[in-house]
């Protein structure tokens, strides 16, 4: 079997093109994944800031007790 410069070529276009797509594919993930962990850090923030206005709150409650 005899490989000639053009089937050689046509394989490493394959090949880039591959690679390409698996790295856009890569992408699509990571920025799926960086959106969902800042929209989850924006509800802690959020969460964290009300349990403290809360925690503020009862506490005042006590000290009147």
């Amino acid at each position: 079997m005899n490989i000639n410069n053009e089937d050689i070529a046509k394989q490493h276009v394959r090949d880039l093109r591959q690679e390409l797509e698996r790295c856009r594919m890569a992408t699509k993930l990571r920025s799926k994944r960086n959106e969902a962990a800042h929209a989850a850090a924006a509800v802690r923030t959020v969460e964290g800031k009300w349990k403290s206005l809360l925690e503020t709150i009862i506490m005042m409650g006590r000290r009147m007790l």
